[in-house]
C-alpha cells in the first residue's frame, strides 16, 4: 500500500497536480504545496488518475454503492472517468450522475445529468480535493432534496487533513457531521513520508528545505 501511495504522489507531482514551493491557499494560509487537479488534461494523465480512484473505491466501497456522483466542475469528469474504470478493469458497472450549475429549462430540464435516481440508491461522491468542506456541503445539501439518493460516502484525492475551526479536519467534519464514510487515495502524512525518501525529492527536483516547510505547516495547521 505504501509504494502504491508513493507512486501516487510521484504521479501528482509529474502532472503538475502538486507542485512544492509558496502558495496561498483559498483559506488565505501561506502553503509550502499547493494541489490542483486541473492539472490533468490529457487522456493518458486522467486515465491513470481514474485507475486510481476506482482502485481506492474497490478497497473501501465495493459491493457498498451502485452511483457515483461528480460535482460541477472537477467532479464531473472524475466521476464519469472513474465509473468507466471500474467497469473496464473490475467489471462494476456504476451509473453516474453529475449535476448543472443552472437548472436547464428546456429538454428534459433540471440540475442532474446521468443517472436521475429513480430507485433507492446508494451514493459515493467523487470530488477533488477537500480543505473547507464547502463545496461539500453544497453536495450533500442538494443530494439530501432527492428522496432516492442516499450518500453513503465521500472519495478525494488528497486530504490535507489541516484544522478548521472545531479542531477537526474538514475529512473528518463531513464524517461526524453527515455519517457517511469519508477516504482520500492519499493524505499529507504520505506526502510526507514520500519527501522524507531523499531518492524521491531528488527524483523529484524537490525545492531544496522543501521537507522543513511542509513539517512546520503540518505542525501548525494540521489535524490529528
Amino acid at each position: 500500500m505504501n509504494d502504491i501511495k508513493d507512486q501516487f504522489v510521484h504521479f501528482l507531482v509529474e502532472a503538475g497536480a502538486l507542485k512544492f514551493g509558496s502558495f496561498v491557499t483559498k483559506s488565505g494560509r501561506e502553503t509550502p504545496y499547493f494541489i490542483n487537479t486541473g492539472e490533468f488534461r490529457t487522456g493518458a494523465t486522467l486515465s491513470k488518475l481514474a485507475e486510481y480512484y476506482a482502485s481506492a473505491f474497490m478497497v473501501h466501497f465495493d459491493g457498498k454503492a451502485q452511483n457515483l456522483y461528480g460535482p460541477a466542475y472537477k467532479g464531473i469528469p472524475l466521476c464519469a472517468a472513474t465509473a468507466m474504470k471500474l467497469s473496464d478493469v473490475y467489471a462494476q458497472n456504476l451509473t453516474f450522475t453529475y449535476n448543472r450549475k443552472e437548472a436547464k429549462d428546456h429538454g428534459e430540464g433540471g440540475m442532474l445529468v446521468g443517472y436521475k435516481y429513480t430507485e433507492k440508491t446508494n451514493v459515493v461522491i467523487i470530488e477533488d480535493v477537500i480543505t473547507a468542506g464547502t463545496s461539500v456541503n453544497e453536495t450533500m445539501q442538494a443530494l439530501s432534496k432527492i428522496e432516492n439518493a442516499n450518500v453513503i460516502g465521500l472519495l478525494i484525492s488528497v486530504d490535507r487533513k489541516e484544522k478548521l475551526e472545531n479542531g477537526k479536519s474538514a475529512l473528518q467534519t463531513v464524517q461526524d457531521e453527515y455519517g457517511i464514510e469519508a477516504h482520500s487515495i492519499v493524505n499529507i502524512n504520505d506526502i510526507i513520508a514520500f519527501l522524507e525518501n531523499e531518492e524521491n525529492r531528488k527524483k523529484i527536483n524537490a525545492p531544496e528545505g522543501i521537507l522543513e516547510k511542509v513539517y512546520a505547516y503540518r505542525e501548525k495547521w494540521g489535524a490529528k
